[in-house]
């Protein structure tokens, strides 16, 4: 009788043990694949800043900027910093990064970055994101120096286009 139930136990826990194990796994592979593509707006940022440091101009071109930024003629990706000379400078203006706002309305974003510049200069980053294939893609970019901190926005906004 003693060994009757004791192997019943055992073979609930051998029936159980793969299922929770498969639970455990599948939530794993879950969490590895949500980190695949930027989700939000800094997360793009932050990978074109990271594809800037490496010089990785092709893969910029390709993937983190709207096509109608990246149409403009290029013919080779090395020659991105002659095209794009504050895009290739963006991550060194905010030395000292102070916060970031974002805004997201359907397939158009603003992310909105507070900070100071290599010689301590408040100054504020505004970025406009379009969504074109599933991605967060940079679409135009302008770059305000304030007098004081106190002037730093407390909110996403989008910058004006200057024509």
């Amino acid at each position: 009788m003693k060994i009757t139930v004791w192997l019943k136990k055992e073979f609930r826990l051998l029936l159980v043990t793969p299922f929770k194990i498969l639970l455990l796994l599948l939530l794993f592979l879950n969490g590895c694949a949500s980190h695949g593509k930027p989700v939000t707006l800094y997360d793009t940022y932050t990978e074109y800043t990271y594809r800037v440091e490496a010089r990785d101009y092709a893969y910029i071109l390709d993937n983190l900027i709207t096509q109608s930024m990246g149409d403009r003629g290029i013919k080779r990706s090395s020659d991105f910093p002659d095209y794009f000379p504050i895009l290739s400078d963006l991550p060194n203006i905010l030395v000292k990064k102070k916060e970031h706002f974002e805004l997201r309305d359907g397939n158009f974003g603003c992310l909105t970055l507070n900070g100071f510049d290599r010689f301590d200069r408040p100054a504020v980053i505004k970025m406009e994101f379009g969504r074109e294939q599933g991605s967060w893609k940079l679409a135009y970019v302008s770059v305000d120096y304030l007098s004081l901190p106190s002037e730093f926005t407390g909110a996403a906004v989008c910058p004006k286009r200057r024509a």
